[in-house]
């Protein structure tokens, strides 16, 4: 069964996702529960295109990757270079 999940998930997966923000410890540990939600469900995370940022301050003082789609390893094997 091919499968896939896009939403704005209100966390990064890596620092460089996130511009503007001094919350560092409570960043990390919301780094480390994603991607181990992520991984726990084996979904890759599809490259994007365009934009780095999906989120932006009005004021441009913060911006975060927090839009994704991530999908099952088999939507990759019969979908290779998706974007």
């Amino acid at each position: 069964m091919l499968w896939c999940i896009l939403r704005d998930f209100n966390n990064i997966r890596r620092p460089e996702e996130r511009v503007g923000l001094s919350q560092k410890g409570e960043i990390d540990s919301n780094m480390d529960d994603f991607n181990e939600w992520i991984e726990e469900l084996q979904l890759e995370d599809v490259p994007s295109v365009g934009r780095k940022f999906t989120w932006y301050k009005p004021n441009g003082t913060t911006k975060n990757k927090l839009d994704r789609f991530l999908v099952c390893a088999e939507w990759l094997r019969k979908w290779q270079g998706t974007t």
